[in-house]
């Protein structure tokens, strides 16, 4: 089974988790840390254990975290490096979105290419101002 952590500070993993399942349903095993919102300061230490003792042997475990380095990643992987999980840090929606509906195993390899696709999908818009832009256009 594939079992996806999405581990942040404050809120952005729960968001992130709501916003798959508005586009895809509930159809993977998500399971969100946001860190230092309950309780003051609150160590995330329990529910990062609590999550890799869920895993088994035969689980593909894929892990978000949102800054490399940062408190919430660094204690990620302590643990990831006692199992068999991969850890992506600075994620994005289409990379989580791509990991959950692959039909295929997550190799280190293939997760490296969802990735290098994914940063294609981020691009500075062009906004053309002297445009006429009207949502009477855009809907024709």
């Amino acid at each position: 089974m594939r079992k996806i952590l999405i581990a942040t500070h404050g809120t952005l993993a729960r968001g992130a988790k709501n916003t798959i399942e508005l586009l895809v349903g509930k159809i993977a095993d998500i399971t969100c840390i946001s860190a230092y919102v309950d309780k003051e300061g609150e160590d995330i230490t329990k529910s990062i254990e609590k999550f890799f003792k869920s895993i088994k042997s035969e689980d593909e475990v894929v892990v978000f975290t949102d800054i490399i380095g940062g408190s919430v990643n660094q204690k990620i992987v302590s643990y990831a490096s006692q199992s068999n999980a991969l850890v992506v840090s600075g994620f994005n929606l289409p990379v989580i979105l791509t990991v959950i509906l692959e039909n295929g195993v997550i190799s280190k390899e293939r997760l490296n290419e969802i990735i290098a696709e994914s940063r294609e999908q981020l691009k500075l818009v062009e906004i053309d101002v002297n445009e006429n832009n009207n949502d009477e256009d855009f809907l024709e």
